[in-house]
This record gives C-alpha cells, sequence and structure tokens, in this order.
C-alpha cells in the first residue's frame, strides 16, 4: 500500500518539475522510490533535487547546487546539498558535500560513481552524520531518454541511536533530458 502511494506520489513530482527541469529521473526496485531532477541554471551550474522513499525505513529529500564540467570522455561535478530526513530511527536535516565522476565509454554508454558526506557539525535534530554514495551505467536508448542501473548505499548516525543503513540496493531507472 504504502509503495502504491510512493509511485503516485512519484508521478505527481515528476509531472510537475518536468515543465521546469532539464532532465528529469525516476529509479525504482521492489522497495525504493527514488525521483530527481536537474534544472540547468548556466551551462555549467545546476540545481539538482532527489526524493528517495523506502518501503521500510523512510525518507530522505534532498537539493543542492552542483558545478560541473565536461571533458570529452570525462565528465564530474562538485556540490553541495541540504536534506531533510524522517526514518525509523529518527529525523533531523543536514547539509552534505560530495559530486559525481564517470566516464563516456561509447556515444551512448557510460559509468558513474557519486558520494556525499555530511559530518556531524552539519547534522541537526537527530542526525549525527549522513553518508551517501553509489554508482552504475547508463545507456542512451533515445537522443531524449536514458536507462540506468544504479546501486545506491545511504547510511545515517543518529543521536544516541544505532546507524540506519536506509538503502543497500540495486535500481533501475529511466532519465528523459529536456
Amino acid at each position: 500500500m504504502l509503495l502504491k502511494k510512493s509511485l503516485a506520489m512519484t508521478a505527481g513530482l515528476l509531472m510537475s518539475f518536468s515543465c521546469a527541469a532539464s532532465n528529469v529521473s525516476l529509479s525504482f526496485n521492489n522497495d525504493n522510490v527514488d525521483v530527481n531532477y536537474d534544472f540547468e541554471l548556466q551551462e555549467d551550474l545546476s540545481l539538482k533535487g532527489t526524493f528517495l522513499q523506502t518501503v521500510d525505513n523512510g525518507y530522505t529529500v534532498d537539493t543542492g547546487l552542483y558545478a560541473s564540467q565536461d571533458a570529452g570522455a570525462i565528465f564530474a561535478e562538485i556540490g553541495a546539498k541540504a536534506l531533510i530526513m524522517d526514518t525509523d530511527n529518527g529525523s533531523g536535516y543536514a547539509v552534505a558535500f560530495g559530486g559525481l565522476t564517470g566516464l563516456h565509454l561509447t556515444e551512448e554508454l557510460s559509468v558513474f560513481a557519486e558520494g556525499h558526506y555530511s559530518p556531524e557539525i552539519l547534522g541537526s535534530g537527530d542526525v549525527k552524520n549522513y553518508l551517501q554514495f553509489g554508482g552504475g551505467i547508463t545507456y542512451a536508448v533515445l537522443p531524449s531518454a536514458d536507462i540506468y542501473l544504479k546501486y545506491v548505499f545511504t547510511d545515517i548516525d543518529y543521536e544516541d541511536k544505532a546507524t540506519e543503513s536506509l538503502t543497500r540496493d540495486l535500481l533501475f531507472g529511466m532519465k528523459w533530458v529536456f
């Protein structure tokens, strides 16, 4: 039942972001729904956001500002994001720093790795530390659509509670470019 509600909310988010975003992506598996948007502010500067809902553990919402560089076969971006978290072990806010790097293997095929970290000083509420990393492979099926497979690892440390593993999952997704 919760997954059906998440999918309905995800569809609404996709429709609302599609009129303003440079690209929108949706990925999922049996336990997670992940919606992302990327709004290009300038040529190498973008505003990004993510909504991650897990069936058993709760959700995170983030938005951030990223500078990017594409140098032929290699691409990279670096930035910071503000997060809101509400999970089984607690809730709170954090500011995380990180980025993404990748390699265009062919014109259609790319691999990437990403990561973000928030130390204790940048967390509030119940949140002590936040760590998220992952990687994946992307294939351009159309000039305006990519499919991808990615692994996402997200851990949140809370005050006086054990570390919560929000996700350690493989997700399948599609990105639409506008």
